[in-house]
Protein backbone atom coordinates (compact mmCIF):
# COMPACT_ATOMS: atom_id res chain seq x y z
CA UNK A 1 0.00 0.00 0.00
CA UNK A 2 1.51 3.04 -0.75
CA UNK A 3 0.34 6.39 0.53
CA UNK A 4 1.27 10.01 -0.76
CA UNK A 5 2.97 12.75 1.46
CA UNK A 6 5.92 14.91 1.67
CA UNK A 7 9.14 14.95 3.91
CA UNK A 8 11.65 16.76 5.71
CA UNK A 9 15.34 15.63 5.18
CA UNK A 10 17.30 15.35 8.46
CA UNK A 11 17.93 18.90 10.00
CA UNK A 12 16.09 20.49 7.44
CA UNK A 13 13.10 22.59 6.72
CA UNK A 14 12.69 21.94 2.96
CA UNK A 15 9.70 20.50 2.33
CA UNK A 16 10.07 17.78 -0.24
CA UNK A 17 6.92 15.79 -2.17
CA UNK A 18 7.55 11.65 -1.24
CA UNK A 19 5.91 8.45 -1.33
CA UNK A 20 5.62 5.76 1.93
CA UNK A 21 5.25 2.43 1.33
CA UNK A 22 3.08 0.46 3.69
CA UNK A 23 4.16 -2.95 3.77
CA UNK A 24 1.60 -6.40 4.52
CA UNK A 25 4.57 -8.05 6.94
CA UNK A 26 5.68 -3.99 9.19
CA UNK A 27 8.09 -2.59 6.76
CA UNK A 28 8.17 0.97 5.75
CA UNK A 29 9.67 2.30 3.06
CA UNK A 30 10.09 5.98 2.00
CA UNK A 31 11.00 7.53 -1.41
CA UNK A 32 11.89 11.29 -2.04
CA UNK A 33 12.66 11.91 -5.63
CA UNK A 34 16.28 10.04 -5.48
CA UNK A 35 16.56 8.77 -1.77
CA UNK A 36 14.96 5.94 -0.89
CA UNK A 37 15.32 4.59 2.90
CA UNK A 38 13.32 1.40 4.72
CA UNK A 39 13.05 0.03 7.92
CA UNK A 40 10.50 -2.29 10.17
CA UNK A 41 7.91 -0.26 12.00
CA UNK A 42 9.20 -1.17 15.35
CA UNK A 43 12.33 0.98 14.47
CA UNK A 44 10.37 4.30 13.39
CA UNK A 45 9.14 6.88 15.53
CA UNK A 46 5.87 7.27 14.95
CA UNK A 47 3.39 9.95 16.29
CA UNK A 48 0.62 8.64 18.07
CA UNK A 49 -2.96 8.72 16.37
CA UNK A 50 -4.45 11.22 19.33
CA UNK A 51 -7.66 12.59 18.29
CA UNK A 52 -7.32 15.22 14.69
CA UNK A 53 -3.77 15.26 15.33
CA UNK A 54 -1.52 14.73 12.15
CA UNK A 55 0.08 11.56 12.18
CA UNK A 56 4.09 11.28 10.97
CA UNK A 57 7.27 9.08 10.62
CA UNK A 58 10.33 9.92 11.50
CA UNK A 59 12.80 7.21 10.28
CA UNK A 60 16.43 5.91 12.35
CA UNK A 61 18.00 8.17 9.72
CA UNK A 62 16.18 11.50 10.21
CA UNK A 63 14.01 11.58 7.54
CA UNK A 64 10.08 12.62 8.73
CA UNK A 65 7.22 11.96 6.60
CA UNK A 66 3.38 13.16 6.84
CA UNK A 67 0.78 12.10 4.68
CA UNK A 68 -1.68 13.62 2.74
CA UNK A 69 -4.36 12.07 4.22
CA UNK A 70 -3.39 10.10 7.66
CA UNK A 71 -6.29 7.83 7.90
CA UNK A 72 -4.65 4.93 6.17
CA UNK A 73 -1.52 5.26 8.09
CA UNK A 74 -3.20 5.37 11.72
CA UNK A 75 -4.82 2.14 10.34
CA UNK A 76 -1.45 0.93 9.80
CA UNK A 77 0.06 2.06 13.21
CA UNK A 78 -2.84 0.39 15.18
CA UNK A 79 -2.63 -2.50 13.34
CA UNK A 80 1.25 -2.92 13.09
CA UNK A 81 2.61 -0.85 16.03
CA UNK A 82 0.03 -1.32 18.60
CA UNK A 83 2.77 -0.66 21.11
CA UNK A 84 3.29 2.83 20.34
CA UNK A 85 -0.51 4.25 20.02
CA UNK A 86 -2.33 2.24 21.95
CA UNK A 87 -2.14 3.43 25.55
CA UNK A 88 -2.14 7.15 24.44
CA UNK A 89 -5.06 5.91 22.10
CA UNK A 90 -7.01 5.10 25.14
CA UNK A 91 -6.42 8.02 27.29
CA UNK A 92 -7.71 9.97 24.93
CA UNK A 93 -10.91 8.43 24.82
CA UNK A 94 -10.99 7.52 28.79
CA UNK A 95 -13.11 10.41 30.40
CA UNK A 96 -11.90 9.21 33.43
CA UNK A 97 -8.15 9.78 32.88
CA UNK A 98 -8.90 13.11 31.34
CA UNK A 99 -10.54 14.20 34.49
CA UNK A 100 -8.06 12.79 36.87
CA UNK A 101 -5.58 15.02 34.60
CA UNK A 102 -7.74 18.23 35.20
CA UNK A 103 -7.65 17.79 38.35
CA UNK A 104 -3.87 16.99 39.16
CA UNK A 105 -3.31 20.01 37.06
CA UNK A 106 -5.83 22.12 39.15
CA UNK A 107 -4.15 20.88 42.35
CA UNK A 108 -0.42 21.58 40.65
CA UNK A 109 -1.84 25.06 39.89
CA UNK A 110 -3.09 25.98 43.30
CA UNK A 111 -0.21 24.48 45.22
CA UNK A 112 2.31 26.53 43.50
CA UNK A 113 0.38 29.66 44.07
CA UNK A 114 -0.21 28.66 47.28
CA UNK A 115 3.43 26.98 48.41
CA UNK A 116 5.63 27.11 45.28
CA UNK A 117 5.94 30.94 44.93
CA UNK A 118 5.80 32.24 48.53
CA UNK A 119 8.78 29.57 49.42
CA UNK A 120 10.53 31.39 46.13
CA UNK A 121 9.71 34.60 47.23
CA UNK A 122 11.54 33.88 49.88
CA UNK A 123 14.44 32.56 48.55
CA UNK A 124 14.68 35.49 45.86
CA UNK A 125 14.54 37.98 48.26
CA UNK A 126 17.31 36.90 49.96
CA UNK A 127 19.42 37.08 46.81
CA UNK A 128 18.68 40.39 45.97
CA UNK A 129 21.18 43.46 46.19
CA UNK A 130 20.89 45.38 48.92
CA UNK A 131 20.28 48.09 46.80
CA UNK A 132 16.99 47.21 45.62
CA UNK A 133 15.18 47.20 48.74
CA UNK A 134 17.03 50.48 49.72
CA UNK A 135 15.97 52.27 46.48
CA UNK A 136 12.29 50.76 46.54
CA UNK A 137 11.94 51.94 50.77
CA UNK A 138 13.10 55.64 49.17
CA UNK A 139 10.76 55.75 46.52
CA UNK A 140 7.69 54.11 48.45
CA UNK A 141 8.24 56.48 51.07
CA UNK A 142 8.58 59.58 48.41
CA UNK A 143 5.45 58.55 47.08
CA UNK A 144 3.77 58.40 50.28
CA UNK A 145 4.52 61.50 51.58
CA UNK A 146 3.02 63.15 48.47
CA UNK A 147 -0.55 61.63 48.11
CA UNK A 148 -0.96 60.35 51.82
CA UNK A 149 0.98 61.67 54.64
CA UNK A 150 1.14 65.14 56.29
CA UNK A 151 4.35 66.04 58.88
CA UNK A 152 4.46 65.30 62.22
CA UNK A 153 3.22 67.91 64.62
CA UNK A 154 5.34 65.94 67.38
CA UNK A 155 7.88 68.37 68.60
CA UNK A 156 11.44 66.95 67.70
CA UNK A 157 12.14 66.42 71.59
CA UNK A 158 9.23 63.93 71.56
CA UNK A 159 10.57 62.64 68.46
CA UNK A 160 14.32 62.37 69.80
CA UNK A 161 12.79 60.44 72.77
CA UNK A 162 11.32 57.88 71.00
CA UNK A 163 13.81 57.30 68.74
CA UNK A 164 16.81 56.66 71.92
CA UNK A 165 14.54 54.16 73.35
CA UNK A 166 14.16 52.24 70.45
CA UNK A 167 18.06 52.78 70.23
CA UNK A 168 18.13 51.16 73.31
CA UNK A 169 16.02 48.32 72.49
CA UNK A 170 18.00 47.33 69.09
CA UNK A 171 21.03 46.58 71.23
CA UNK A 172 19.47 43.50 72.52
CA UNK A 173 17.47 42.54 69.04
CA UNK A 174 18.94 39.34 66.61
CA UNK A 175 21.04 40.38 63.42
CA UNK A 176 18.19 42.44 61.41
CA UNK A 177 19.32 42.81 57.50
CA UNK A 178 18.98 46.51 57.19
CA UNK A 179 19.54 49.03 60.28
CA UNK A 180 15.42 50.21 60.98
CA UNK A 181 15.27 53.97 61.70
CA UNK A 182 11.67 56.05 62.95
CA UNK A 183 9.82 58.68 60.78
CA UNK A 184 7.06 60.16 62.26
CA UNK A 185 3.69 61.35 59.86
CA UNK A 186 0.80 62.81 60.26
CA UNK A 187 -2.10 60.02 58.85
CA UNK A 188 -5.82 61.17 59.01
CA UNK A 189 -6.72 57.59 58.75
CA UNK A 190 -6.19 56.94 62.48
CA UNK A 191 -2.98 55.06 64.64
CA UNK A 192 -0.70 52.83 62.89
CA UNK A 193 2.44 52.19 61.92
CA UNK A 194 3.98 50.61 58.38
CA UNK A 195 7.66 49.19 57.67
CA UNK A 196 9.36 49.39 54.17
CA UNK A 197 12.04 47.44 53.10
CA UNK A 198 14.75 49.70 53.41
CA UNK A 199 14.19 49.79 57.68
CA UNK A 200 12.34 52.58 57.82
CA UNK A 201 9.40 52.74 59.91
CA UNK A 202 6.48 55.24 59.76
CA UNK A 203 4.79 55.93 62.81
CA UNK A 204 1.54 57.99 62.15
CA UNK A 205 1.25 60.53 65.12
CA UNK A 206 -2.13 59.20 66.38
CA UNK A 207 -0.26 56.38 67.12
CA UNK A 208 1.76 57.89 69.56
CA UNK A 209 -0.82 59.47 71.25
CA UNK A 210 -2.66 56.11 71.75
CA UNK A 211 0.19 54.48 73.67
CA UNK A 212 -0.23 55.76 77.35
CA UNK A 213 3.42 54.28 78.20
CA UNK A 214 6.87 54.08 76.89
CA UNK A 215 6.07 50.24 76.44
CA UNK A 216 3.19 49.86 74.65
CA UNK A 217 4.72 52.30 71.68
CA UNK A 218 7.24 49.52 71.86
CA UNK A 219 5.67 47.05 71.30
CA UNK A 220 4.31 47.95 67.87
CA UNK A 221 7.86 48.98 66.99
CA UNK A 222 8.82 45.62 67.82
CA UNK A 223 6.47 44.20 65.60
CA UNK A 224 6.98 46.17 62.65
CA UNK A 225 10.95 45.03 63.35
CA UNK A 226 9.83 41.76 63.11
CA UNK A 227 8.35 42.87 59.44
CA UNK A 228 12.05 44.04 58.44
CA UNK A 229 13.62 40.80 60.43
CA UNK A 230 11.58 38.99 58.16
CA UNK A 231 12.32 40.99 54.90
CA UNK A 232 8.35 40.49 54.38
CA UNK A 233 7.68 43.57 52.33
CA UNK A 234 10.74 42.18 49.75
CA UNK A 235 8.76 38.90 50.15
CA UNK A 236 5.29 40.46 49.22
CA UNK A 237 7.47 42.46 46.47
CA UNK A 238 9.02 39.47 44.44
CA UNK A 239 5.86 37.44 45.20
CA UNK A 240 3.97 39.56 43.42
CA UNK A 241 6.01 39.80 40.62
CA UNK A 242 6.07 36.35 40.19
CA UNK A 243 2.63 35.57 39.88
CA UNK A 244 1.81 38.25 37.43
CA UNK A 245 4.68 36.68 35.87
CA UNK A 246 2.87 33.14 35.92
CA UNK A 247 -0.39 34.32 34.67
CA UNK A 248 0.97 36.04 31.79
CA UNK A 249 2.92 32.98 30.89
CA UNK A 250 -0.15 30.81 31.21
CA UNK A 251 -2.68 33.05 29.23
CA UNK A 252 0.42 33.27 26.80
CA UNK A 253 -0.37 37.84 26.46
CA UNK A 254 -0.60 40.54 28.24
CA UNK A 255 -3.02 42.52 27.29
CA UNK A 256 -5.21 45.01 29.47
CA UNK A 257 -7.73 42.78 30.66
CA UNK A 258 -5.08 40.10 31.62
CA UNK A 259 -2.92 42.92 33.49
CA UNK A 260 -6.64 43.58 35.69
CA UNK A 261 -6.59 39.93 36.21
CA UNK A 262 -3.39 39.81 37.25
CA UNK A 263 -4.02 43.04 39.51
CA UNK A 264 -6.83 41.45 41.44
CA UNK A 265 -4.91 38.22 41.58
CA UNK A 266 -1.99 39.79 42.99
CA UNK A 267 -3.84 41.70 45.67
CA UNK A 268 -5.80 38.66 46.67
CA UNK A 269 -2.71 36.39 47.29
CA UNK A 270 -0.65 38.93 48.85
CA UNK A 271 -3.99 40.33 51.55
CA UNK A 272 -3.52 36.65 52.14
CA UNK A 273 -0.38 35.96 52.70
CA UNK A 274 0.04 39.18 54.47
CA UNK A 275 -1.95 37.63 57.41
CA UNK A 276 1.20 35.17 57.40
CA UNK A 277 3.67 37.78 57.84
CA UNK A 278 1.47 39.59 60.80
CA UNK A 279 1.40 36.54 62.80
CA UNK A 280 5.27 35.66 62.02
CA UNK A 281 5.63 39.63 62.93
CA UNK A 282 3.63 39.24 66.27
CA UNK A 283 5.67 36.18 67.51
CA UNK A 284 9.16 38.25 66.77
CA UNK A 285 7.67 41.31 68.86
CA UNK A 286 5.71 38.78 71.51
CA UNK A 287 9.36 36.75 71.77
CA UNK A 288 11.37 40.32 72.31
CA UNK A 289 8.71 41.83 74.47
CA UNK A 290 9.01 38.69 77.10
CA UNK A 291 12.88 39.49 76.78
CA UNK A 292 12.41 43.12 77.69
CA UNK A 293 9.85 43.24 79.79
CA UNK A 294 8.74 39.62 81.05
CA UNK A 295 5.58 40.28 79.63
CA UNK A 296 3.51 40.98 76.68
CA UNK A 297 0.76 42.83 78.31
CA UNK A 298 1.66 45.85 77.00
CA UNK A 299 1.46 44.52 73.34
CA UNK A 300 -2.08 43.51 74.37
CA UNK A 301 -3.47 46.50 75.63
CA UNK A 302 -2.33 48.27 72.42
CA UNK A 303 -4.51 45.92 70.63
CA UNK A 304 -6.98 46.35 72.83
CA UNK A 305 -7.60 49.61 72.10
CA UNK A 306 -6.85 48.99 68.11
CA UNK A 307 -10.12 47.52 68.41
CA UNK A 308 -11.59 50.39 69.74
CA UNK A 309 -10.59 52.08 66.68
CA UNK A 310 -11.30 48.95 64.07
CA UNK A 311 -14.68 50.75 62.82
CA UNK A 312 -12.55 53.93 61.81
CA UNK A 313 -11.11 51.64 58.72
CA UNK A 314 -12.62 52.04 55.27
CA UNK A 315 -11.93 48.46 53.80
CA UNK A 316 -14.90 46.43 54.46
CA UNK A 317 -13.43 43.20 57.53
CA UNK A 318 -12.91 40.61 54.60
CA UNK A 319 -10.38 42.41 52.53
CA UNK A 320 -8.23 43.57 55.86
CA UNK A 321 -4.72 42.22 55.90
CA UNK A 322 -4.03 41.85 59.27
CA UNK A 323 -5.55 38.86 61.48
CA UNK A 324 -8.42 39.68 63.60
CA UNK A 325 -7.22 41.35 66.49
CA UNK A 326 -9.02 39.25 69.27
CA UNK A 327 -7.28 36.24 67.02
CA UNK A 328 -3.94 38.30 67.64
CA UNK A 329 -4.86 39.24 71.26
CA UNK A 330 -5.66 35.31 72.40
CA UNK A 331 -1.91 34.02 70.89
CA UNK A 332 -0.27 37.03 72.37
CA UNK A 333 -1.28 35.94 75.88
CA UNK A 334 -0.99 32.17 75.17
CA UNK A 335 2.97 33.44 74.28
CA UNK A 336 2.65 35.35 77.71
CA UNK A 337 1.46 32.41 79.55
CA UNK A 338 3.85 29.86 78.32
Amino acid sequence: MIISGFCYPPLSAERQDAELELGASGELTLRCGEYTTQCAASRAKLTEPLGNLPVSVTFPDGWLFKPNDDQTLKGWIAQHAPHQSRWVHRLDRHWLAILLSIVLTVLAGLGGFRYGIPAASHYFARMLPQAVPVYLGENVLEILDAHLFEPSDLTEPEQWEIRDRFALLQDNLPALPVEPKIVFRTWEHGPNAFALSDGTIVVTDSLVELATTPAELESVLLHEVGHVYHQHVMEAVVQSALISVSVALLTGESSGLVDNLTGTGVFIASSGYSRDAEREADRFAAEQMIRQYGSTEPMVAMFNRFMDHDGDSELPAWLQSHPELSERIQSLQQTSRD
